[in-house]
């Protein structure tokens, strides 16, 4: 009888228990959605990857034009550096031969007591201009700008040329340096600041640029460089963020200089400010 009723119980629980599907056909099925999931995540990444692959290709390939821009266009500036060298020296080459052949007649008028006209110096007799090759300097090498003749005249000369004839400017700096250190009392000081304010300039030392230009600016107002040293200390002090000081002296040559080259390149940095 307990048996029976045992059996009973057994039977009517196992009728309740639930039932649940593990066939083989609902596995696999399943597995078969993982599997499309993970492979669809794994193209998605690969074409993300394939994407940032791609931009990195880009981008290298712009920063090599954008370097390759950035040399042409530092070659277009040095280029645009040497020509306005070039066309510097140009234009003070006759100034300097005036003021040297100006110094020269003075020099022998007051030996002799006459005034000397410009072509008198043409037509010298040849014991005049033998004697005065005789006595001519040898100007210094680039290797030796420190050699000093005791001849302002000369020495300056000497240290022109390798601006003007070798275009060694790094040999030109120590030897106007030491022009400028021996002759304190020089006509030609000033005209050596401004040689040394012009290689700076060009070198783009725009501190030790200033200082030459500024030089000239306070203590050689007279000099026929002020107006151009002038300009260029503004185009200075706006290349150093000062604009009010740019215009200060922008305005300086407009109004001191004025139907001068300089001024009108004064006015145009100014219409730009």
């Amino acid at each position: 009888m307990v048996g029976a009723s045992l059996l009973l119980i057994s039977t009517a629980q196992a009728a309740q228990a639930p039932v649940y599907n593990l066939s083989n056909e609902s596995v696999a099925e399943k597995l078969a959605n993982l599997e499309r999931v993970v492979n669809s995540r794994t193209r998605n990444q690969q074409r993300v990857q394939d994407q940032i692959d791609g931009m990195q290709s880009e981008i290298s390939e712009i920063r090599g034009r954008i370097e390759e821009q950035n040399y042409q266009i530092e070659k277009i500036l040095q280029r645009q550096r040497e020509l306005l060298l070039a066309f510097d020296i140009q234009s003070q080459q006759l100034q300097e031969a005036s003021e040297l052949s100006n110094a020269e007649l003075t020099k022998r008028s007051l030996v002799t007591g006459r005034t000397t006209e410009p072509n008198a110096v043409a037509s010298s007799s040849p014991a005049e201009t033998t004697n005065t090759a005789a006595s001519t300097i040898v100007r210094p090498s680039p290797s030796t700008p420190e050699v000093s003749s005791g001849n302002d005249e000369v020495d300056y000369k000497a240290a022109v040329d390798l601006i003007l004839k070798q275009r060694d400017t790094k040999a030109a700096i120590p030897a106007l340096q030491e022009f400028v250190k021996t002759y304190p009392q020089s006509k030609f000081k000033s005209n050596a600041h401004y040689w040394l304010g012009q290689i700076f300039y060009n070198e783009q030392n725009w501190e030790q640029a200033r200082n030459q230009f500024g030089t000239l600016y306070t203590q050689y107002p007279s000099s026929s460089k002020v107006p151009d040293a002038t300009l260029k200390l503004g185009i200075i002090a706006k290349n150093l963020s000062d604009r009010a000081k740019a215009r200060e002296y922008f305005e300086s040559v407009v109004a001191n200089h004025a139907n001068t080259t300089s001024a009108k390149l004064a006015q145009e940095q100014i219409n730009l400010l």
